[in-house]
């Protein structure tokens, strides 16, 4: 480290100092406060443990018997960072063209939506390339396999479709919006994906009929329903109460919906777009126990009769009014379809009056509202999850109990399993602690750092474990290829992040054990 970074005790910036100590001056997670150490590891650029055969424990040798172990200790050069490096980058990432640093991705101006996913701005979509990352607190593996829809993606000419979240991907959406309930574990996300591709695949049809009505000058000669329109983006707008399902609730007693989409169709034959309105509600009465509902066919638009779907041309126009009140109406009804140049249709819209049932289930879908608001609310005030990062000043008060701490109690099961895995930390990762404790310089230090963290993490958090030693083995193909060294980055970058966080998380659960079950530890 030079002399100018030790004065303003700042490794953050050039000179390959620090990454992860912060401008605020906080710092990432001290693992030496799982065994109640003191010491401030710097992780440093330049770099890791996870390939230096005398750094202790390595990411891939903690696993034991992992295969990849190999590829991912040859993954960089000798005693190089996980990261790879790109030569026309070292300013950006946070080398600052000097000291052969770890490259560290430098803040850009990334777009967010309300859920803190950076987003594509030329369709609000996610554009994570770590999307399909176990989370920090995930307790098993899930499937990364996508399924393609019956949707065409607006602005391709080659047939694509959108392509549905795999189940990975669907478990991460719900830990950021908080939705994820005590309820709802990873052996539910099959379930919860089916139901959701099956929505939008119902979605879709229904927004095809009414293309179909509105744009039958157009489409006369096309056999295909919607006349070959395209989805060109779409939003999810959950805290949106749109106008008609204000009507439905405070005019008619309707329960509120619990979900909204914007879809935005791309019309091929005139290049322009229609949006239109989607609300989704949920009728228990309706609920089946099949095994067809739970995990319905794609394309099975009976399967699930507790989900309804409301969908209607935005009223960004007087058009879309007559289109609504009018269009619609007649072609359902066969009416004057000559005269007005449009086809018959077997559309079939959503009640505007709540049955009797549904009137029951005002005071649940109120309280179903009210987690909305305050799940969108929580999601906008961070951008990003910061959980793994401490102040400055906390950094010596890890042993301290916080008032979450004082509130949270294990079962004896757990406490249990809690201190089999510290015994088993204890005796596995003895080397790697030896080292945190004995390091001397920033590199070195770092180095110990990040081995005593992923030796622990092949104890208490394996799925997370896993996903980094993958994340490793990806083949960069082309290392002159900055996007896909930043994807590369990007994705070791946040298996790391999600491994640190994981053990951090873990080392609350050992000072609750120690409080309330001190005799399992020998105490």
């Amino acid at each position: 480290m030079s002399q100018e970074v030790k004065k303003d005790g700042n490794g953050g910036g050039g000179g390959g100092g620090c990454p992860m100590k912060l401008p605020d001056g906080g710092y990432s997670w001290n693992p030496l406060a799982y065994f109640g150490g003191k010491k401030n590891p710097h992780l440093s650029g330049g770099k890791t443990p996870l390939n230096d055969s005398k750094g202790g424990e390595t990411a891939a040798n903690a696993t034991g018997s992992d295969d990849s172990s190999k590829s991912s200790s040859e993954s960089a050069s000798s005693g190089g960072c996980p990261v790879k490096s790109n030569k026309n980058e070292s300013a950006a990432a946070g080398g600052g063209g000097g000291g052969g640093g770890c490259p560290v991705k430098a803040s850009s101006s990334q777009e967010y939506n309300v859920y803190s996913q950076p987003i594509d701005p030329s369709n609000q979509m996610p554009s994570s390339p770590h999307s399909n990352l176990p989370s920090p607190f995930q307790q098993s593996a899930l499937s990364t396999s996508r399924v393609s829809s019956n949707i065409p993606k607006g602005g391709t000419e080659d047939g694509s479709t959108w392509t549905y979240p795999s189940p990975q991907m669907f478990y991460n959406s719900l830990v950021r919006k908080n939705k994820l309930g005590d309820d709802t574990t990873e052996e539910d996300m099959d379930s919860v994906v089916a139901l959701h591709n099956n929505m939008n695949e119902k979605t879709w049809h229904k927004v095809m009929q009414w293309e179909d009505i509105l744009t039958a000058p157009q489409n006369a000669q096309q056999s295909e329903l919607g006349g070959g329109a395209k989805l060109s983006r779409f939003q999810g707008r959950p805290s949106d109460l749109s106008p008609k399902a204000y009507f439905k609730h405070y005019i008619l007693g309707h329960p509120l919906p619990f979900d909204r989409h914007d879809w935005v169709v791309l019309r091929p034959h005139s290049n322009t777009e229609q949006r239109y309105v989607i609300d989704y509600y949920y009728d228990e009465s309706r609920a089946k126990t099949t095994q067809e509902s739970a995990t319905p066919h794609l394309t099975d638009f009976n399967a699930v009769q507790s989900i309804l779907v409301d969908v209607r041309p935005a009223l960004d126009g007087w058009q879309s009014m007559l289109q609504r009140a009018v269009l619609m109406p007649l072609a359902r009804r066969g009416i004057f379809t000559s005269v007005f140049s449009i086809k018959s249709s077997e559309f079939t819209p959503l009640p505007l009056q709540p049955t009797s049932n549904m009137k029951t289930q005002v005071g649940e879908s109120l309280m179903v509202w009210e987690t909305i608001q305050n799940s969108v609310k929580e999601s906008k005030q961070r951008l990003e999850s910061k959980s793994m990062l401490l102040k400055k000043e906390d950094i010596d008060e890890q042993e301290g109990e916080t008032e979450e701490i004082l509130l949270a109690k294990l079962s004896k099961e757990e406490a249990e399993q809690v201190a089999t895995n510290f015994s088993k930390i204890l005796q596995t990762c003895t080397h790697a602690r030896k080292l945190m404790n004995e390091c001397t310089s920033e590199d070195e230090c770092a180095k110990a750092s990040l081995s005593l963290t992923t030796c622990m993490a092949s104890i208490v958090c394996p799925v997370q474990h896993s996903a980094l030693v993958s994340s490793l083995n990806v083949e960069v193909k082309n290392e002159e290829n900055e996007k896909e060294v930043l994807e590369y980055n990007g994705r070791v970058e946040a298996a790391l992040e999600n491994v640190a966080t994981c053990v951090q998380g873990n080392d609350l659960k050992v000072q609750l054990a120690k409080r309330d079950y001190p005799e399992l530890f020998g105490n």
